[in-house]
Protein backbone atom coordinates (compact mmCIF):
# COMPACT_ATOMS: atom_id res chain seq x y z
CA UNK A 1 0.00 0.00 0.00
CA UNK A 2 1.36 3.49 -0.53
CA UNK A 3 1.66 5.45 2.11
CA UNK A 4 -0.59 9.05 1.71
CA UNK A 5 0.59 12.12 1.00
CA UNK A 6 2.28 13.80 3.68
CA UNK A 7 3.60 11.30 5.40
CA UNK A 8 7.26 10.09 5.20
CA UNK A 9 8.13 7.99 2.05
CA UNK A 10 11.87 8.37 2.38
CA UNK A 11 13.18 9.52 6.07
CA UNK A 12 17.06 9.57 6.44
CA UNK A 13 18.01 9.27 9.92
CA UNK A 14 21.49 10.69 11.01
CA UNK A 15 23.15 8.94 8.32
CA UNK A 16 26.84 9.16 7.24
CA UNK A 17 29.15 8.22 4.42
CA UNK A 18 32.57 7.94 4.90
CA UNK A 19 35.23 6.80 2.12
CA UNK A 20 38.27 5.96 3.88
CA UNK A 21 39.35 8.58 6.39
CA UNK A 22 36.77 10.96 3.95
CA UNK A 23 33.55 12.01 4.88
CA UNK A 24 31.27 12.70 1.92
CA UNK A 25 27.94 12.79 3.65
CA UNK A 26 28.25 13.76 7.29
CA UNK A 27 24.67 12.81 9.92
CA UNK A 28 22.12 14.02 7.53
CA UNK A 29 18.18 13.74 8.28
CA UNK A 30 15.91 14.07 5.94
CA UNK A 31 11.81 13.04 5.53
CA UNK A 32 10.43 12.76 1.84
CA UNK A 33 6.69 12.99 1.69
CA UNK A 34 4.92 10.82 -0.25
CA UNK A 35 4.11 12.20 -3.80
CA UNK A 36 6.06 15.01 -3.13
CA UNK A 37 9.36 16.00 -5.60
CA UNK A 38 12.44 16.75 -3.36
CA UNK A 39 15.13 18.35 -5.07
CA UNK A 40 18.94 18.00 -3.46
CA UNK A 41 20.84 20.79 -4.91
CA UNK A 42 24.48 22.34 -4.10
CA UNK A 43 28.00 22.97 -5.93
CA UNK A 44 30.45 19.57 -6.58
CA UNK A 45 31.36 17.44 -4.21
CA UNK A 46 28.42 18.28 -1.50
CA UNK A 47 27.47 15.49 -0.96
CA UNK A 48 23.95 15.22 -3.06
CA UNK A 49 24.76 12.50 -5.50
CA UNK A 50 25.62 10.01 -3.08
CA UNK A 51 23.11 10.73 -1.19
CA UNK A 52 20.36 10.23 -3.87
CA UNK A 53 22.41 6.40 -4.39
CA UNK A 54 22.37 5.68 -0.52
CA UNK A 55 18.59 5.67 -0.96
CA UNK A 56 18.59 2.56 -3.62
CA UNK A 57 21.64 1.12 -2.45
CA UNK A 58 24.10 1.91 -4.78
CA UNK A 59 26.48 3.26 -1.99
CA UNK A 60 25.74 1.50 1.46
CA UNK A 61 25.78 4.04 3.74
CA UNK A 62 28.23 4.01 6.96
CA UNK A 63 26.02 5.35 9.65
CA UNK A 64 22.79 6.58 10.35
CA UNK A 65 19.17 4.81 9.14
CA UNK A 66 17.45 4.81 5.94
CA UNK A 67 13.76 3.46 5.92
CA UNK A 68 11.39 3.15 3.01
CA UNK A 69 7.62 3.40 3.94
CA UNK A 70 8.55 3.05 7.17
CA UNK A 71 11.35 -0.17 7.01
CA UNK A 72 14.91 -0.19 6.70
CA UNK A 73 16.50 -0.23 3.52
CA UNK A 74 19.00 -3.05 4.72
CA UNK A 75 16.16 -5.77 4.92
CA UNK A 76 15.40 -5.25 1.56
CA UNK A 77 17.59 -7.41 -1.09
CA UNK A 78 19.83 -4.89 -2.80
CA UNK A 79 18.69 -5.79 -6.22
CA UNK A 80 15.06 -6.53 -5.39
CA UNK A 81 15.31 -2.84 -4.06
CA UNK A 82 16.48 -1.39 -7.08
CA UNK A 83 14.25 -2.80 -9.11
CA UNK A 84 11.31 -1.61 -7.10
CA UNK A 85 13.03 2.05 -6.86
CA UNK A 86 12.86 3.65 -11.04
CA UNK A 87 16.16 5.65 -11.68
CA UNK A 88 17.24 8.08 -13.90
CA UNK A 89 20.75 9.96 -15.05
CA UNK A 90 22.16 12.14 -16.92
CA UNK A 91 23.80 9.97 -19.65
CA UNK A 92 20.34 7.91 -19.96
CA UNK A 93 22.59 4.50 -19.46
CA UNK A 94 20.32 3.10 -22.53
CA UNK A 95 21.49 -0.30 -23.87
CA UNK A 96 22.55 0.64 -26.88
CA UNK A 97 22.05 -2.21 -28.99
CA UNK A 98 18.54 -2.38 -27.44
CA UNK A 99 15.75 -0.64 -29.47
CA UNK A 100 13.92 1.67 -27.31
CA UNK A 101 10.84 -0.13 -26.57
CA UNK A 102 13.12 -2.78 -25.26
CA UNK A 103 14.91 -0.55 -23.51
CA UNK A 104 11.84 0.94 -21.50
CA UNK A 105 10.26 -2.94 -20.67
CA UNK A 106 13.75 -4.14 -19.76
CA UNK A 107 12.86 -4.13 -15.67
CA UNK A 108 9.22 -5.43 -16.37
CA UNK A 109 10.85 -8.54 -17.99
CA UNK A 110 13.18 -8.88 -15.09
CA UNK A 111 10.14 -8.71 -12.70
CA UNK A 112 8.75 -11.46 -14.76
CA UNK A 113 5.76 -9.42 -16.19
CA UNK A 114 3.90 -11.07 -19.06
CA UNK A 115 4.71 -9.89 -22.76
CA UNK A 116 1.30 -7.96 -23.11
CA UNK A 117 1.98 -6.50 -19.63
CA UNK A 118 4.76 -5.37 -20.71
CA UNK A 119 3.50 -4.26 -24.26
CA UNK A 120 1.28 -2.20 -22.76
CA UNK A 121 3.03 -0.13 -20.26
CA UNK A 122 6.05 0.42 -22.36
CA UNK A 123 3.63 2.04 -24.95
CA UNK A 124 1.33 3.61 -22.44
CA UNK A 125 5.02 5.54 -20.97
CA UNK A 126 6.10 6.44 -24.49
CA UNK A 127 2.69 8.08 -25.21
CA UNK A 128 2.65 9.73 -21.62
CA UNK A 129 6.45 11.00 -22.73
CA UNK A 130 5.87 12.80 -25.51
CA UNK A 131 7.34 9.32 -27.94
CA UNK A 132 5.19 8.26 -30.92
CA UNK A 133 5.15 4.48 -30.72
CA UNK A 134 5.11 3.96 -34.45
CA UNK A 135 7.96 6.14 -34.88
CA UNK A 136 9.97 5.58 -31.91
CA UNK A 137 9.35 2.17 -30.42
CA UNK A 138 11.78 0.39 -32.81
CA UNK A 139 14.78 3.39 -32.64
CA UNK A 140 17.95 2.84 -31.63
CA UNK A 141 19.69 5.27 -28.53
CA UNK A 142 21.72 6.30 -31.39
CA UNK A 143 18.88 7.33 -33.66
CA UNK A 144 17.41 9.64 -30.98
CA UNK A 145 18.47 13.44 -30.01
CA UNK A 146 19.59 13.64 -26.17
CA UNK A 147 15.74 15.30 -25.21
CA UNK A 148 14.44 12.22 -26.55
CA UNK A 149 16.70 10.06 -25.14
CA UNK A 150 16.09 11.34 -22.16
CA UNK A 151 12.73 10.82 -22.01
CA UNK A 152 13.47 7.13 -22.63
CA UNK A 153 15.42 7.38 -19.56
CA UNK A 154 12.91 8.40 -17.68
CA UNK A 155 10.23 6.15 -19.38
CA UNK A 156 12.35 3.50 -18.48
CA UNK A 157 12.43 4.53 -14.90
CA UNK A 158 8.99 4.67 -14.46
CA UNK A 159 8.36 1.40 -16.57
CA UNK A 160 7.99 -1.05 -13.26
CA UNK A 161 5.25 1.18 -11.95
CA UNK A 162 7.74 2.31 -8.73
CA UNK A 163 6.56 4.15 -6.00
CA UNK A 164 9.83 6.10 -5.49
CA UNK A 165 11.73 7.80 -8.68
CA UNK A 166 15.24 9.00 -8.19
CA UNK A 167 16.67 11.16 -10.90
CA UNK A 168 20.70 12.24 -10.97
CA UNK A 169 20.92 15.70 -12.82
CA UNK A 170 19.17 13.68 -15.81
CA UNK A 171 18.98 17.16 -17.73
CA UNK A 172 22.39 18.17 -16.91
CA UNK A 173 23.65 17.52 -20.35
CA UNK A 174 21.21 19.05 -22.71
CA UNK A 175 20.83 22.78 -24.56
CA UNK A 176 18.64 25.08 -22.48
CA UNK A 177 15.86 25.23 -24.02
CA UNK A 178 15.44 20.67 -24.05
CA UNK A 179 15.99 21.20 -20.38
CA UNK A 180 13.50 23.59 -20.10
CA UNK A 181 11.38 21.88 -22.05
CA UNK A 182 11.41 18.31 -20.04
CA UNK A 183 11.32 20.43 -16.90
CA UNK A 184 8.08 21.28 -18.17
CA UNK A 185 7.50 17.57 -19.06
CA UNK A 186 8.70 16.38 -15.63
CA UNK A 187 5.90 18.51 -13.75
CA UNK A 188 3.14 17.63 -16.00
CA UNK A 189 3.67 14.27 -16.30
CA UNK A 190 3.71 14.67 -11.81
CA UNK A 191 0.63 16.00 -11.64
CA UNK A 192 -0.85 13.31 -13.53
CA UNK A 193 1.34 10.43 -11.58
CA UNK A 194 2.36 11.57 -8.26
CA UNK A 195 5.49 10.04 -7.95
CA UNK A 196 7.87 10.54 -4.51
CA UNK A 197 10.97 11.76 -6.43
CA UNK A 198 14.74 12.91 -5.64
CA UNK A 199 15.69 15.00 -7.96
CA UNK A 200 19.68 15.89 -7.52
CA UNK A 201 20.78 19.22 -9.42
CA UNK A 202 23.43 21.69 -9.20
CA UNK A 203 21.32 24.19 -10.91
CA UNK A 204 18.83 26.15 -8.08
CA UNK A 205 17.14 27.71 -11.07
CA UNK A 206 15.85 24.32 -11.88
CA UNK A 207 15.70 23.00 -7.90
CA UNK A 208 13.39 26.56 -7.84
CA UNK A 209 10.83 25.48 -10.88
CA UNK A 210 10.45 22.39 -10.08
CA UNK A 211 10.72 21.31 -6.59
CA UNK A 212 7.75 20.81 -3.49
CA UNK A 213 11.08 20.96 -1.27
CA UNK A 214 14.79 21.97 -1.60
CA UNK A 215 17.52 20.36 0.39
CA UNK A 216 20.86 22.77 0.09
CA UNK A 217 23.90 20.82 0.93
CA UNK A 218 27.51 21.74 1.22
CA UNK A 219 30.37 19.73 2.43
CA UNK A 220 28.18 16.84 3.23
CA UNK A 221 25.88 18.34 5.31
CA UNK A 222 22.32 19.57 4.87
CA UNK A 223 22.39 23.44 5.95
CA UNK A 224 18.82 24.28 4.68
CA UNK A 225 15.64 22.27 3.37
CA UNK A 226 12.02 23.86 2.73
CA UNK A 227 9.96 25.60 -0.04
CA UNK A 228 11.01 26.95 -3.07
CA UNK A 229 9.22 29.91 -1.30
CA UNK A 230 10.86 29.66 2.29
CA UNK A 231 14.92 29.12 0.77
CA UNK A 232 14.13 32.24 -1.58
CA UNK A 233 12.65 34.62 1.51
CA UNK A 234 14.88 33.37 4.36
CA UNK A 235 18.06 32.30 2.96
CA UNK A 236 19.91 30.78 6.25
CA UNK A 237 23.63 32.00 5.19
CA UNK A 238 25.67 33.92 2.93
CA UNK A 239 25.89 30.47 1.07
CA UNK A 240 22.56 29.80 0.17
CA UNK A 241 21.65 33.50 -0.56
CA UNK A 242 24.51 33.39 -3.22
CA UNK A 243 23.16 30.12 -4.25
CA UNK A 244 19.47 31.59 -4.82
CA UNK A 245 20.67 34.76 -6.81
CA UNK A 246 21.64 37.09 -4.23
CA UNK A 247 20.26 40.57 -5.22
CA UNK A 248 18.04 38.88 -7.95
CA UNK A 249 16.03 36.52 -5.45
CA UNK A 250 13.00 39.20 -5.82
CA UNK A 251 12.66 37.91 -9.65
CA UNK A 252 12.89 34.13 -8.45
CA UNK A 253 10.26 35.08 -6.00
CA UNK A 254 8.00 36.38 -8.51
CA UNK A 255 9.22 33.33 -10.96
CA UNK A 256 7.09 30.98 -8.71
CA UNK A 257 3.79 33.16 -8.31
CA UNK A 258 1.00 32.86 -10.63
CA UNK A 259 -0.44 36.52 -11.90
CA UNK A 260 -3.89 34.91 -10.79
CA UNK A 261 -2.71 34.97 -7.27
CA UNK A 262 -1.75 38.87 -7.17
CA UNK A 263 -4.76 40.19 -9.90
CA UNK A 264 -6.89 42.80 -8.53
CA UNK A 265 -10.70 43.77 -9.96
CA UNK A 266 -11.18 45.91 -12.76
CA UNK A 267 -11.66 49.56 -12.08
CA UNK A 268 -15.23 50.64 -11.27
CA UNK A 269 -15.21 52.65 -14.85
CA UNK A 270 -14.82 49.51 -16.94
CA UNK A 271 -11.16 50.47 -18.51
CA UNK A 272 -9.11 47.11 -19.24
CA UNK A 273 -5.24 48.07 -20.10
CA UNK A 274 -4.52 47.21 -23.33
CA UNK A 275 -1.57 44.79 -22.71
CA UNK A 276 -2.49 41.35 -21.18
CA UNK A 277 -1.14 38.46 -19.46
CA UNK A 278 -2.86 35.06 -18.67
CA UNK A 279 -3.76 34.33 -14.79
CA UNK A 280 -1.64 30.83 -15.10
CA UNK A 281 1.43 33.17 -16.09
CA UNK A 282 4.18 33.90 -13.49
CA UNK A 283 4.66 37.56 -12.14
CA UNK A 284 8.01 37.70 -13.71
CA UNK A 285 6.99 37.66 -16.78
CA UNK A 286 3.91 39.97 -16.00
CA UNK A 287 7.22 42.63 -15.11
CA UNK A 288 8.94 41.73 -18.22
CA UNK A 289 5.61 42.65 -20.01
CA UNK A 290 4.89 46.10 -18.34
CA UNK A 291 8.81 47.03 -18.93
CA UNK A 292 8.70 45.73 -22.72
CA UNK A 293 5.76 47.97 -23.54
CA UNK A 294 6.20 50.52 -21.11
CA UNK A 295 3.07 49.88 -19.03
CA UNK A 296 2.34 50.02 -15.03
CA UNK A 297 -0.43 47.78 -15.01
CA UNK A 298 -1.87 44.37 -17.30
CA UNK A 299 -5.68 43.52 -17.85
CA UNK A 300 -5.50 39.34 -16.64
CA UNK A 301 -7.33 36.99 -18.88
CA UNK A 302 -8.16 33.31 -18.62
CA UNK A 303 -7.56 30.78 -20.98
CA UNK A 304 -10.79 31.27 -22.83
CA UNK A 305 -9.49 35.17 -23.27
CA UNK A 306 -11.86 36.68 -21.19
CA UNK A 307 -10.48 39.68 -19.22
CA UNK A 308 -10.99 39.01 -15.18
CA UNK A 309 -9.24 41.14 -13.63
CA UNK A 310 -5.99 43.65 -13.91
CA UNK A 311 -3.02 43.45 -12.18
CA UNK A 312 -1.15 47.00 -11.28
CA UNK A 313 3.20 46.79 -10.95
CA UNK A 314 2.81 48.38 -7.41
CA UNK A 315 1.10 44.78 -6.52
CA UNK A 316 4.76 43.22 -7.33
CA UNK A 317 6.33 46.51 -5.03
CA UNK A 318 4.31 45.77 -2.30
CA UNK A 319 3.98 41.77 -1.76
CA UNK A 320 7.66 41.19 -3.00
CA UNK A 321 9.48 44.21 -1.38
CA UNK A 322 11.18 42.73 1.88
Amino acid sequence: MRPDAGTPMIELDNVSKSFGDAVAVDGISLNVPAGSLCVLVGTSGCGKSTTLRMINRLIEHTGGEIRIDGHQIRRFNEVTLRRRIGYAIQNTGLFPHWTVARNIGVVPRLLKWDKARTRERVESLMALLGLDVEAFAGKYPHQLSGGQAQRVGVARALAADPDILLMDEPFGALDPITRSSLQAELLRIQSRIRKTIVFVTHDMDEALRLADQIVVMQAGRIIQQGTPSEILAHPSDDFVETLVGGRDRGLKRASLTPVGEMMESLPDDGRVPAVHVLQTDSMRLAVSLMLWHGVSQLAVVDDTGETVGMLPLRRLVDDFGE
